[in-house]
């Protein structure tokens, strides 16, 4: 009998053991990812404000987070340049890269295109750019017969062209040189007309940026510590729960 109690004792004891153990891993858990929060709060504001330097320098935030360890100035940002801003970029407390969005910007918007009676025209414009992806965006008004270049490759051809709906919206994704881009169109379709606009996400901007991390789980969403930690500029206060 006494051997039988003092072995349900040690049982009891154990289970009461690996309770408390689990409790105090959990506790410990949640202290660390506590402290990560902090820490990546405070990284983000460090970036921010060496962001802010560089639109007080250059009138602009710069394409990409990674531009803050250049010592040469970026691509649109060559007046007032004073880089680097800093000798690296750090991961977040959990081993990601920081997220950086800037708004699109409208590189190119043409002027309203009417077809009057006559020889179809051909018409030419330029922009610059940085070297990438962009958006090609076509609002038609009843245009059957037109034809959109790029540095030379048709982007839009005329048979994506239709009467309806009114607006017509085409959008396409095209490849962007950097420096000069050109383009040219050529229309036709007497009285109806068309605008189009080229779209970049990676130019400086003055508007705004957002800056942050997306937490434990390194994907945008989630709840607790996979929660997106997130600094928008141009919002108060400037993390946004």
């Amino acid at each position: 009998m006494k051997k039988g109690f003092v072995l349900t004792e040690i049982l009891i004891f154990f289970f009461i053991f690996s309770i408390l153990i689990t409790g105090i891993f959990f506790a410990v858990k949640n202290v660390i990812n506590r402290a990560k929060v902090v820490s990546a709060k405070a990284q983000i504001s460090q970036l921010a404000l060496l962001l802010e330097q560089v639109k007080n320098d250059t009138g602009t935030y710069p394409a990409f987070l990674s531009d803050l360890t250049k010592n040469s100035p970026p691509k649109l940002q060559e007046n007032g340049w004073n880089g680097p801003y800093t000798n690296n970029i750090p991961l977040d407390p959990w081993g990601n890269p920081y997220f950086y969005k800037i708004p699109p910007t409208t590189v190119f918007s043409s002027p309203r295109l009417p077809r009057v009676h006559g020889k179809p025209d051909t018409f030419t414009g330029s922009f610059d750019a940085i070297a990438g992806k962009g958006k090609i965006r076509v609002e038609n008004y009843g245009v059957t017969s037109c034809s959109i270049y790029l540095n030379g490759v048709e982007i839009v051809k005329e048979s994506e062209f239709k009467n309806n709906p009114r607006p017509q919206i085409i959008e396409k994704e095209v490849n962007l040189l950097d420096g000069n881009n050109i383009l040219t169109w050529a229309r036709s379709t007497p009285g109806d007309f068309l605008y189009f606009s080229i779209i970049v996400d990676n130019m400086p901007t003055g508007e705004y940026f957002i800056l942050g991390s997306y937490g434990k789980d390194g994907k945008e969403g989630g709840n607790g510590y996979n929660k997106d930690i997130v600094w928008i500029s141009n919002k108060y206060p400037n993390f946004q729960e």
